[in-house]
Formats: structure tokens, sequence, C-alpha cells
């Protein structure tokens, strides 16, 4: 398995977790089936780009938060990190809006 893949299926089960979220409602909230986001959190799948925004969006996370690495030693302050994320997922977000008006 990719280390980005396994990465992804760490976070999404650890985001959802946090926010008290079933797979069944997650799913639902992304528009997609139940399996499908079972199939991505057992590595079966992948998900596409904008399901990968929408899963984000939906936990209230930037996307690279879903794809992160765990930190090393030398590795910013976890603070430090989600702000950087945040904005990069902002600068992201304004691209797309821009670019579908």
């Amino acid at each position: 398995m990719e280390k980005y893949q396994q990465a992804l299926i760490t976070n999404l089960k650890k985001y959802r977790s946090a926010s008290k979220i079933s797979q069944a409602r997650f799913a639902e909230l992304c528009n997609v089936s139940t399996g499908t986001i079972g199939n991505i959190e057992c590595g079966v799948a992948k998900p596409s780009f904008d399901l990968l925004i929408k899963m984000a969006d939906v936990l209230g996370i930037a996307p690279a938060m879903l794809l992160e690495e765990e930190k090393s030693q030398s590795a910013p302050s976890e603070n430090e990190e989600h702000l950087l994320l945040f904005e990069i997922y902002k600068k992201m977000k304004h691209h797309f809006e821009k670019k579908n008006q």
C-alpha cells in the first residue's frame, strides 16, 4: 500500500472518529455510498480529488490534513503545521472557486 494511501486511511478514521460521525452518516454527508467510504478506509479504493475535498469539508479540515504522515522529531509543532495546511487549503479553494466562475 502506498504511504499516502495509508496516511489517508489513518487520518480519515481518526478525524471521522473524533467528529463522532459513523461511516453511514459520513457517506451520506459526502453524497457517496457507505460502501465507498468503507472501501476507502480498507484500502480497497482511492477517493477522487473531488471526494477528497468533500471529505475534508465535511470533517472541517484542510484536505492536506487527510494526507499528512506522522510527524518526525524535526517536524514543526502540530499547531504550526495545521495553520500552514489551512493556508494551503484556502488558497486551493480560492483558486478552484475562481476557476469555476
